[in-house]
Formats: structure tokens, sequence, C-alpha cells
């Protein structure tokens, strides 16, 4: 790779237009996510170079930030937007931008980022993906890593043994395959979106948990629950990182600052958050409408209906106070244009 051409680019050119990453109805929606996922995968590499070029400027005798430099001016482009946008290597680069950072634990952290690490349990998302590792604490260093890091969240996730971490991926499999069985460009999209699981404890059946953490790109922290429930939390989170991904490169709206009643959480949130539940229960009611198709069970079906209606209802509610007080940039009216159009054609009262 040519490093200095790469440090020195810091736009966001190259991102498809922003509407048709809200919901992969299609191979073109597919394919517009792949071309966000490189541009992204860009940015995280360019801001990785500035914190490694620090280091070395402060340690310049350290082995870990000229290993760095010797590997991504020796690998191929796309193996080092791959390598950059891991959430191991994602965790990394914010760290690297705090004003408390300590140095020599950076430099430490940035060695785990570099160790060789053979995952005890994957789950394979979708073709040509690299499987999705279940992170645990004995599965090296810098899974261990990672783990402490994902403890930094909402919850703390489980430190599973690889038995029990079989268990969990072979659940995760079984709502990939429910997903791809439904809606193939759902799955398709979500593993572009995925890189990583955590399990999350103490949420069973219909009072699940799922969530993801923004500097940690591409790493979803779930509760394990029927297969259609988590293909649902599959597309639901992979919308999440999409989005983040959207707000790594640029602005959305020009008053991030401005608040409204989310209706998702029944709380006043910045329209950021409002946007993040907009995009993510599109895609949430969009899985569970394409299950209800399927559906033979009347139980199950009165409740894909209901949960569908509450959820489009919340969808009508948000869109409208987002519109109220939003001032979109021109990326921001792209991604509300594509949230309007989906939203207009949910048929659930």
């Amino acid at each position: 790779m040519r490093l200095k051409e790469l440090a020195a680019d810091r736009s966001a050119r190259g991102l498809p237009d922003l509407a048709l990453i809200v919901l992969a109805e299609d191979a073109e929606a597919v394919a517009a996510n792949e071309q966000l996922h490189r541009v992204v995968a860009r940015q995280y590499l360019v801001r990785l170079l500035r914190g490694v070029k620090r280091l070395c400027e402060d340690h310049p005798g350290a082995s870990e930030p000229a290993r760095v430099l010797e590997l991504v001016d020796g690998w191929e482009v796309d193996e080092a937007l791959n390598w950059a946008v891991r959430p191991d290597v994602t965790g990394w680069t914010w760290r690297s931008t705090m004003s408390d950072a300590n140095p020599a634990q950076l430099l430490d952290q940035l060695g785990r980022c570099l160790a060789a690490e053979q995952p005890q349990v994957s789950v394979h998302l979708g073709p040509r993906r690299t499987a999705a590792p279940v992170i645990t604490t004995g599965a090296g260093a810098r899974s261990a890593q990672l783990f402490a890091w994902a403890c930094e969240g909402d919850e703390d996730p489980l430190d599973l043994t690889a038995e029990r971490a079989g268990a969990f991926a072979a659940r995760v499999r079984d709502g990939a395959d429910a997903l791809a069985a439904v809606w193939p460009e759902g799955r398709d999209m979500a593993a572009i979106d995925i890189q990583a699981f955590a399990a999350l404890g103490n949420h069973r059946g219909l009072r699940p948990l799922n969530f993801s953490i923004h500097g940690l790109r591409g790493l979803v922290l779930t509760s394990e629950r029927p297969a259609y429930m988590l293909a649902q939390t599959l597309v639901h989170e992979a919308t999440h990182q999409r989005f983040s991904g959207i707000l790594d490169c640029v602005a959305v709206v020009r008053n991030p600052q401005a608040t409204h009643h989310s209706p998702f959480v029944d709380a006043e949130r910045p329209l950021g958050h409002i946007l993040h539940g907009i995009l993510s229960f599109i895609n949430d009611v969009h899985a569970a409408d394409r299950h209800l198709r399927t559906e033979s069970d009347p139980l199950e079906r009165g409740r894909l209906e209901r949960y569908c209606a509450l959820k489009t209802d919340q969808l009508r509610v948000a869109e409208k106070n987002l519109l109220e007080v939003a001032e979109p940039t021109e990326h921001g009216a792209r991604i509300i244009a594509g949230c309007r159009e989906a939203i207009s054609r949910l048929n659930h009262a």
C-alpha cells in the first residue's frame, strides 16, 4: 500500500447513495453496503495510522508501531482495510484518541491486536465472508482484550467455555439460516456489518437483550432466543453497526444536540439516537414481517402481528418527531428519504 497517500486521505469519497443502505431490498442495496463498508474501513485505517504515528514519535524504539507499519505496507488494500475495521482494532483506534490515553497501555494493547489467534468458535453468516468469532477470554490475548472492552457496555457478556460457546454459536447460526430462508438480502447485509459475537445471559424467551458498542465495530452482544427472533436481532444490530459507520464518516444533521421524544424508549433522546432507532426497527419489522408470511402457528402469528403493529406505530411517530426538528445535511437527507420510503410501505396498522 502507499501509506503516505492513504494517511493524507481524510475524505469520505466513495460513499454510496445512503438511501440505498436503509433496507436490504435487493442486490443493489447489498452492493451499496459493501461500498459503505470500504469507506468506513478506510476512515478507520487512516485514524489508526495517525495513532501509530504518534506512538512512533513518542516511543521511537517501540516494536509494536513499527510492526503495524511494516504489516500494512506489505498487505493488499483489502487485507489492510479488513484488519483496520476489526472490533479489537477499532477499539484500540478509539482509545488512541483519548486525551488521558496511557502510551504504555496503548503499546501493550496494540501488541495484543497484532497477536495471531485462531478463534475457538465462530459463526458463518454468509457466503464469501470470514466467520464471526464468539469472543471469550480463553481464545487468546486478542479476544481477552476485546472481551474486557465489551464489559464497558450496558451489561457484561458471558465468558463461555468452548463447549458452551459452541452451543451459543449454533443458536446464532440457526438465526442466520432462518433469516436467509425468508430474506436472503437481509442476511447478506448483516454478514457485511457483523464481525464478532459475545453472549449475554439472564435473558430468555420473549425478553431478550442485544446491543452494540460504537467503538467496537462489528461486535454484537446478544442473548439466546428462538431462531426467528435471532434473525430479527441480526438485522437490527447490523443496522446499528451500519449507521455508526456512517456517523464516523459524515454528519447527518446540522443540529446534532437537538432532542425529541423517542417512542422506542419513551424518553427524550438526541436526533442521532432517534435515527438509530428508526433505521434498526425498519429492518427489524421487515424481518418479522417476512417471517410472519411463513408462520403457520396461530399463537406465533398473533404475537408477530402485534409486534409489527406496535413497532410500525412507533416508527411513524419517530419519523414525525425527527422531521419536526432535524436539519439534515445532504447525506442525512438521503438517509431520511430512504427511511420515509420504507416506513410508507409498512402495512401494519
